[in-house]
């Protein structure tokens, strides 16, 4: 027996509405031809708004329960912004890109402006430590 592609695509948007409540995205592509079987796995791709996330499925069961992994950490830009402000050394205005969230690996950076309470403005490198969204900076310019 085979797991739908509509089944596999319908699994995965509810997986990724309960990881990321507020998260907006598209179409979601699944692979055809998915054997239904416990141990079998497959990748979908979810469309967000100006990029993808890649999504790693495997089924843990025969009748089409999926379990949900991803390389990529999907991290809300607000959570981004909080940090920065968190650790600047004076009162700061974050701009971390217009997008409400940012995917990205493990070892990616993402870089926001910080224009600070004196009137200079700072770039703040942030790398991506693992799929939960963790960063540190890594570099002040």
């Amino acid at each position: 027996a085979e797991l739908s592609r509509p089944a596999a695509r319908r699994t995965v948007e509810r997986s990724v509405h309960e990881a990321y409540p507020n998260l907006t995205f598209g179409n979601v592509a699944c692979p055809a031809g998915i054997a239904r079987a416990r141990g079998v796995k497959f990748t979908c791709t979810v469309q967000l708004p100006g990029t993808f996330l890649v999504v790693d499925a495997e089924q843990t069961d025969g009748s089409g329960t999926v379990q949900l992994s991803t390389r990529q950490a999907v991290i809300p830009t607000q959570a981004l912004r909080d940090f920065v402000a968190q650790n600047a050394s004076l009162p700061a205005t974050i701009d971390c890109g217009a997008s409400p969230f940012r995917v990205a690996r493990a070892g990616q950076t993402i870089d926001c402006a910080a224009a600070l309470a004196d009137g200079t403005t700072r770039t703040v490198q942030l790398t991506v430590q693992d799929t939960a969204g963790n960063v540190t900076i890594t570099a002040v310019t």
